[in-house]
């Protein structure tokens, strides 16, 4: 940072640990600040406009990516970009063979250096060979030197997955001149791109530890692309309801001839949870309006929270087993529902890894992408704020007037419920909307 200061150039942050490295490795000052500029340029250059994000305005969580993330989407096509040398090549062999593995019907397409087309047309992994020369055929070139018309008619293919194998950043800027839908990498300023799945770029210039040798490193980022992108079949949806519950079941009486929708409007943690009021109001209506039997669970403890809520629901129609049930049975309720509708809790996982039709709310209170329940008929409502995320241990501490949640109403919620309702495809709701 003092060199770029000294000679009138600005940094990129990110790119910080890579010139580190290089330093580290006896590179010049010239070369050094070769990198610098061209860094410097290609943000200027490529700059991506900021995200709106409305603050204050409820709306669903990614739903794009998340569809994708949760296996709605399948990943048919894959550019897989390997562009340096004979060892870096061979290095990624096992990285190749982790993502055929894991996407064993798609079409994969490499982009590698033309010295090591025939030593990738001999693996047997790839349906489509392109070259490209970055490097040059050694390595005494300093940086990459790279022209996006070399792509050729990759630049127009659409491909739904391209990964960048190379774990320092000179190729990095060649995945915003492919047209894929979801990009993945390790993390670097050297694109514009938004990575789908990226790593963190691995500080190693004191470690003797072989964890972070390249092929372990490539490896890891295969696997996490592999795994990123389906979950086990063993352990979601039908077979995963037959672990869970086992021989359990459910009174059938209990869906009175309509459609069953579960609600739990609890959690651990109140500052994560959309107001009990609001979830007696859609229980409501979703009884008197949509014609649903509407059962609402939670535990003794969060039954207590709620002065007779018990009458309440009797009151809206709705059966409150709150704290009338097990684990295991509240599991086996819910795997019979029609929809779910939770907060940010345990149940709501449950619901969504079960394929469960579910809607699911969550405050500010920690980074959605890091709780995202795992499920093919999940939708999460959120509001974006500017305090979020805050990770305030209770609402004691939060000056923001909760805005997280009060912000996100009940009528959009009832839209996103009405909506989810209507894509059932055994769905036969009443069409009342009062």
């Amino acid at each position: 940072m003092l060199l770029g200061a000294l000679l009138g150039r600005n940094v990129d942050p990110v790119s910080l640990d890579h010139i580190a490295l290089k330093i580290a490795r006896g590179a010049s000052i010239g070369a050094i600040l070769d990198e610098i500029t061209q860094s410097e340029e290609y943000l200027n250059n490529f700059k991506q406009p900021e995200r709106n994000m409305h603050f204050g305005q409820p709306r669903i969580w990614n739903e794009r990516e998340y569809a994708t993330y949760t296996g709605a989407n399948k990943i048919s096509s894959i550019v897989v970009v390997k562009l340096d040398h004979i060892g870096d090549f061979i290095l990624a062999l096992d990285s190749f063979a982790a993502v055929r593995a894991a996407f064993p019907l798609a079409s994969i397409t490499l982009l590698c250096g033309p010295w090591n087309a025939g030593l990738a047309r001999s693996l047997g992994v790839f349906d489509r060979i392109e070259t490209a020369d970055v490097f040059g055929g050694t390595g005494e070139s300093s940086l990459p030197s790279f022209v996006k018309e070399s792509l050729g008619y990759l630049i127009d293919t659409p491909f739904d997955l391209a990964v960048d194998f190379r774990v320092y950043p000179e190729t990095r800027w060649v995945l915003d001149h492919l047209n894929a839908s979801h990009k993945c990498g390790y993390a670097s300023g050297a694109s514009q791109s938004r990575l789908t799945v990226e790593l963190p770029q691995p500080i190693n210039v004191h470690s003797d530890s072989l964890a972070l040798n390249q092929r372990m490193l490539m490896l890891s980022l295969a696997n996490a692309v592999g795994a990123f992108y389906g979950t086990d079949a063993e352990f979601s949806g039908p077979a995963l309801r037959a672990k869970l519950t086992g021989e359990a079941k459910i009174d059938p009486s209990i869906h009175q001839g309509k459609k069953l929708v579960v609600i739990h409007p609890f959690s651990r943690r109140a500052i994560k949870n959309w107001p009990i009021e609001k979830f007696l109001h859609l229980a409501g209506w979703l009884t008197s309006a949509m014609g649903a039997t509407v059962v609402m669970l939670g535990t003794k403890a969060e039954s207590n929270s709620v002065a007779d809520l018990a009458d309440r629901c009797a009151e809206l129609g709705v059966r409150s087993l709150v704290g009338q049930t097990s684990l295991v049975e509240a599991i086996t309720l819910i795997s019979d529902a029609d929809l779910f509708i939770g907060n940010d809790s345990g149940l709501t996982h449950v619901a969504a890894r079960l394929d469960i039709p579910s809607i699911a709310i969550f405050s500010g209170v920690a980074p959605i992408e890091a709780w995202a329940p795992i499920g093919r008929n999940l939708k999460i409502v959120h509001s974006p704020v500017e305090c979020a995320p805050c990770y305030l241990p209770n609402l004691d501490h939060c000056r923001a007037q909760h805005r997280c949640i009060a912000t996100i109403d009940f009528e959009y919620v009832r839209s996103q419920v009405r909506e989810q309702l209507d894509v059932l495809s055994r769905s036969s709701w009443a069409s009342c909307d009062t």
